[in-house]
């Protein structure tokens, strides 16, 4: 196991952090497409992918500092599957049933299990 700094530690825990926050987006967002009171799905939806950028560059930089751990840097990159999904939107988002259906059969299904292996690889480092 590498032994992370401080500032590496925060960072981890930050990043798992974050993957539960779009956990919840991905609540509300699919709450949204039944509930009309929630009016602020495409907003939190384009939060996500925001995000995502963001665990993108994060994940290039956790891939250097945690090299020496195969499975981790493994799911690290499984996360180009789960933009890979995200794509599926571009130019589409003004198609309501069509964003619905990638949403909920798609992108976040690929993203929860993403999330799931990434969290159990971390739990190690998160749990020092």
């Amino acid at each position: 196991m590498v032994e992370l700094t401080n500032a590496q530690f925060e960072m981890v825990q930050k990043y798992a952090a974050l993957l539960d926050t779009i956990e919840e987006g991905f609540e509300y967002i699919e709450e949204s497409f039944t509930n009309y009171e929630r009016t602020q799905g495409d907003v939190v939806l384009a939060d996500i992918f925001t995000a995502f950028g963001r665990i993108s560059q994060t994940n290039v930089h956790l891939s250097k500092i945690l090299a020496e751990d195969e499975e981790i840097v493994r799911h690290l990159q499984l996360f180009s599957g789960v933009l890979e999904e995200a794509y599926k939107l571009d130019g589409k988002l003004d198609d309501q049933n069509f964003k619905q259906q990638v949403v909920q059969n798609h992108l976040s299904p690929a993203f929860q299990a993403w999330k799931l292996s990434i969290q159990q690889s971390l739990k190690k480092y998160i749990e020092q």
